[in-house]
């Protein structure tokens, strides 16, 4: 009697954890997106205001170089802090219409795609950078690898609209596949299509193992550069990157140095390495199962 009540205990426990299990990833899938949502709603007014208020703000182009107050005014309204809205994007092969916020910290991300405070203002001249999730909290960049060469990426910030054309990769793709360490692809350094952006992500879904990059050239003339005002506080790059390369690569005067020809081809031969490591193990795995198959076959005959 005391042994069945504690195998009925343990099984009452089995499937509460199960149940509990359960709870937890249906609110990571589906919870956490309702919560991003509610966020976005929020941002969108924010956004609204933000660009009403821009607008009737004294125009820059009648400042004069002495009177700097103006600019730094509007560069205020540019550049937010961490967390606030900053932007408006649209990618119509995504069927995405998001409002992007200042910051990639994990609670940046909660509320929407997150920019990189290092890099440029979307549709300034250089490189900006936007990364989001592709699963939980919205998903936003859920369907990022579908994106072609080709593909339209639209952006509105208190300067304007912006257009971006996704590149293409190699294989004809319109993104590749980097190790976390890969944080030179936030270089402002590219002698090709210097005004870009760069989109990232984690990959595979699921796992923060490896990131997605897409690129894409902006169409026309980059707007007016402001730079970025001084008492904001220091960016933060939790989500994207490894936080240890990240720290390396981050200098203190210039926020950010570039990564040395030799670092890039070393991060590449490890993110090779580790690949191929994962194939091996996949293609035994296979086999393996292969062979449980045949022998359970050969023993039903």
């Amino acid at each position: 009697m005391f042994i069945s009540r504690v195998f009925q205990s343990l099984g009452r426990g089995l499937v509460i954890l199960g149940g509990l299990t359960l709870l937890f990833v249906a609110y990571q899938l589906w919870g956490t997106g309702v919560l991003t949502d509610r966020y976005q709603e929020d941002l969108e007014k924010d956004f609204s205001e933000l660009v009403e208020t821009a607008e009737s703000s004294p125009s820059v182009d009648s400042a004069t170089d002495s009177d700097d107050v103006e600019k730094l005014d509007y560069a205020t309204l540019l550049w937010r802090p961490e967390g606030q809205a900053m932007a408006q994007l649209v990618i119509p092969k995504m069927g995405l219409t998001s409002t992007i916020v200042s910051g990639v910290s994990s609670e940046s991300l909660k509320r929407g795609p997150g920019h990189f405070p290092d890099t440029p203002m979307p549709g300034m001249p250089g490189n900006t950078a936007i990364a989001g999730h592709r699963t939980t909290w919205g998903a936003p960049f859920g369907d990022i690898d579908k994106l072609e060469p080709g593909d339209e990426i639209k952006i509105q910030t208190i300067q304007g609209s912006f257009t971006y054309i996704v590149l293409e990769q190699n294989g004809g793709r319109g993104n590749f596949i980097v190790s976390p360490k890969r944080f030179d692809v936030l270089d402002q350094t590219f002698e090709s299509y210097p005004n870009r952006l760069t989109l990232v992500s984690c990959h595979p879904k699921l796992t923060a193992r490896n990131r997605i990059i897409v690129v894409a050239e902006l169409v026309g003339e980059p707007a007016e550069p402001f730079k970025r005002p001084d008492y904001l506080s220091k960016p933060t790059f939790v989500f994207a990157f490894d936080e240890e390369v990240v720290a390396e690569a981050l200098g203190e005067s210039s926020g950010k140095e570039v990564l040395s020809n030799n670092t890039k081809e070393n991060l590449d031969k490890e993110f090779i390495e580790e690949q191929e490591e994962e194939e091996e193990e996949e293609e035994e795995e296979e086999e393996e199962e292969e062979e449980e198959e045949e022998e359970e076959e050969e023993e039903e005959e």
